[in-house]
C-alpha cells in the first residue's frame, strides 16, 4: 500500500498534479536569463558571468550565447582568442523573470 501511495506521489510530482509542492521563489521556476553576441562570431574561447562567489561559463555557438541565471548583478568576461582583446562588462542587473539582451560586443584586436 505505502509503494502505490509513494508511486502515486512521485508520477504527480513529476507530471505537475495536485500533489506537488513548489514555491514561487524556487530558482527552477525563474526564467532569468542572459543572452548576447560576439562579433567575430568565431574570436570567443570562453565567455564568464560573475555574481557574487557564483560563476557560470559558456561558449559562443555561431557567435551568439545565452545562459539562464538567478536575478542579481552580474559581471560579464569575454576570453578572447588572440589577437583578440578580453571584453569585461559590470554591474548587469537582471531581474526576475527577465531576458538581458546585451546586444553585440565587438572584439578588438
Amino acid at each position: 500500500m505505502k509503494k502505490g501511495i509513494l508511486a502515486c506521489a512521485i508520477v504527480s510530482v513529476v507530471l505537475g498534479g495536485p500533489l506537488s509542492f513548489s514555491r514561487q521563489d524556487d530558482i527552477f521556476t525563474q526564467e532569468s536569463s542572459l543572452t548576447g553576441r560576439v562579433s567575430p562570431a568565431d574570436a570567443s574561447e570562453i565567455i564568464w558571468v560573475i555574481g557574487g562567489k557564483d560563476s557560470l561559463k559558456t561558449w559562443a555557438v555561431s557567435g551568439i550565447f545565452s545562459l539562464k541565471v538567478k536575478p542579481g548583478n552580474y559581471k560579464l568576461l569575454v576570453d578572447a582568442k588572440p589577437p583578440y582583446k578580453d571584453v569585461l562588462l559590470d554591474n548587469l542587473e537582471i531581474k526576475l523573470n527577465q531576458a538581458l539582451d546585451i546586444g553585440e560586443i565587438i572584439l578588438q584586436q
